[in-house]
């Protein structure tokens, strides 16, 4: 089977799986609405509400947003990110071990349900991880010449620096990174340290914006890196543990597990220095990730596409081994499962649309009315999916700003008291405490929707 084939193949399997996803036009989750109102903040000119969300982002959800903001609209950018993301992942591949592991290893993040179902998504995880893996090629490939890196090493700099601005905690893996690709070419670095040097350079001036607006908003460089990975953690790790014991099959995919735990014992004695950089990189950052954050497969995207490539890398040295009769048996049942993976994550994904509309059903109700009611007029929204109802009502969602003490004629105040399980521990309306009269405009077995009228 040659290799631009199986190339082919799994780009096929990806773009097909996000176009599933992109025609869907699943609703907006709370992170995809949120980054939707800050884009359109800045379309009309309202000051960040939101100062952690990665500015970043602005960029991937402005197109959709001037484009009139629909689900297929913001999800287009993001969809051809996705598509990036891959192509890197198969050029870091070639440019470490090899055209045919390249090849595979597209296939095989193409069946990765855990990257697929937000191949399309307005979200930051996978336009960063596009960016890290072409930083990474870059520094991995230069730091392993015998004669010391080339000056082109310094377009790793931007490289890192946009991975940072998509997302802000990509400054984990960033760091991982450098600190192991550094030490690993330290040799190389110290023959010809002016490049390195230079990109380090490069890569703190571009992050002076952030470290300004950071002093400015929380009075630290390091305030908003910390707010946005603030999260509630039962113990230290608990999100290194969730990576390890979570159900595989359900939390990366049917065949990628088995393909990372390959990459993870791929380590051996004599081994390529690119190959052992990368193993570094991956575990090193799944651990550090585990430590401070908690588990969520988009949160380790990069590292599980490197142990994806390295664990085709192993498996494309051992099938090379075997006779050639065992080989094209190999390679053959390898597309077999493939093919049957990828049939049943599009089935699924087929139907991921659906579902996501059933699990917000109640807020996309809420939404429904209080557009109706309102018809234009100044109004706010309170309720538990603060982002998404401010993104399908058109009303303001700050759920922090205080109620005004009196209720006028000019504006709209509703209230949504969502009661499906779920959002049970969220936001629930406290009507005795409201300044105006609470008055049904919705009313549903899980979710009540309330307009302020004046007492």
């Amino acid at each position: 089977m040659r290799t631009r084939h199986v190339l082919i193949a799994g780009l096929v399997a990806w773009v097909a799986g996000a176009v599933i996803l992109w025609l869907g036009a699943a609703p907006l989750g709370h992170d995809e609405a949120q980054y939707a109102i800050a884009a359109n903040d800045v379309i009309v000119g309202n000051p960040a509400r939101w100062f952690y969300l990665s500015k970043g982002m602005n960029a991937v959800a402005l197109p959709g947003a001037l484009a009139g903001g629909g689900e297929r609209a913001l999800r287009f950018v993001p969809l051809l990110f996705g598509i990036g993301c891959v192509l890197a992942a198969a050029h870091l591949a070639w440019r470490t071990v090899g055209a045919t592991a390249a090849a595979w290893s597209v296939c095989v993040l193409a069946a990765t349900r855990a990257l697929a179902v937000q191949s399309c998504d307005l979200l930051s995880d996978l336009p960063a991880t596009m960016f890290l893996l072409l930083g990474t090629t870059l520094l991995v490939t230069e730091l392993v010449r015998e004669d010391g890196p080339r000056w082109r090493v310094v377009t790793a700099a931007p490289l890192f620096a946009a991975a940072f601005y998509l997302r802000y905690g990509s400054c984990v893996p960033i760091a991982v990174v450098g600190v192991v690709v550094v030490a690993a070419g330290l040799r190389a670095v110290m023959r010809r340290p002016g490049p390195m040097v230079a990109t380090a350079v490069v890569f703190a001036a571009l992050l002076v914006p952030h470290v300004v607006a950071a002093q400015g908003a929380i009075g630290s460089p390091l305030g908003i890196l910390l707010e946005s990975r603030a999260v509630t953690q039962e113990f230290v790790g608990q999100g290194l543990v969730g990576y390890v014991t979570a159900n595989p099959f359900v939390f990366y995919g049917l065949i990628t597990p088995a393909v990372m735990i390959v990459g993870l014992l791929s380590l051996r004695r004599g081994a390529d220095r690119r190959a052992v950089m990368l193993w570094l990189v991956a575990v090193l950052s799944i651990i550090a990730i585990g430590l401070t954050t908690h588990a969520r497969a988009r949160y380790i995207f990069f590292p599980i596409t490197l142990l994806v490539i390295l664990g085709i890398s192993e498996l494309e040295c051992r099938i090379r081994a075997l006779a050639p009769r065992a080989r094209r048996i190999a390679v053959a049942l390898a597309a077999v499962v493939l093919v049957v993976t990828w049939s049943l994550l599009a089935r699924s994904l087929a139907g991921s649309s659906d579902h996501r509309r059933r699990s917000v059903a109640t807020t996309l109700a809420a939404a429904r009315a209080i557009r109706l009611d309102a018809a234009g007029i100044h109004c706010r929204v309170m309720g538990a999916h603060n982002t998404q109802l401010e993104h399908y009502t058109g009303c303001w969602g700050n759920l922090e700003a205080e109620l005004p003490a009196t209720i006028t004629a000019d504006a709209r105040i509703y209230l949504v008291d969502d009661r499906a399980k779920h959002w049970s521990a969220q936001w629930r309306p406290d009507l005795a405490a409201m300044p105006g009269r609470p008055r049904p405009i919705l009313e549903l077995p899980d979710v009540t929707v309330y307009v302020l009228d004046p007492r």
